[in-house]
């Protein structure tokens, strides 16, 4: 009967108030929604996903993100809840750390290789000795 209460009246106020229960908030998330065909139903749907994903890059940064994930949907896709968008956001923000780990791996590891590689190259050019005119003898003991 209480989380009825909740569902009412955020379907009459149009929002949640502070102490909706959490079940009721689930429910929401996880119901098929209309998505956004305006651009002011896109700013209030994307800040009810941001919302939800609880990360820390920028607003712009998650519509923008937002945005790109409704081109991509097929064109009968004209409904979807909440959570798709925001377990997508959070995917989209793991394999952007993911990403930039491997980036940061890879750069070491060259770094590393390139370092290893002059050390060699010293150690090469420390080992060869050098040989100038001076030093050639000619067969017959004078030199050069």
């Amino acid at each position: 009967m209480k989380s009825l209460f909740y569902k009412l009246l955020a379907k009459l106020m149009g929002r949640n108030i502070d102490n909706t229960p959490t079940s009721v908030i689930l429910d929401q998330m996880t119901e098929k929604r209309p998505l956004p065909v305006g651009m002011t139903e896109f700013d209030i749907w994307s800040d009810r996903v941001i919302s939800g994903t609880g990360l820390p890059a920028t607003p712009e940064s998650q519509k923008f993100a937002l945005a790109q994930m409704l081109i991509n949907l097929k064109p009968t896709e004209d409904h979807e809840c909440d959570a798709y968008f925001i377990k997508a956001l959070r995917k989209s923000a793991i394999n952007q750390i993911a990403v930039a780990k491997m980036e940061q791996i890879r750069d070491e590891a060259k770094a590393r290789l390139k370092a290893e590689e002059e050390e060699a190259a010293q150690l090469n050019a420390a080992a060869t000795p050098v040989v100038t005119t001076a030093d050639v003898v000619s067969i017959n003991g004078s030199k050069a």
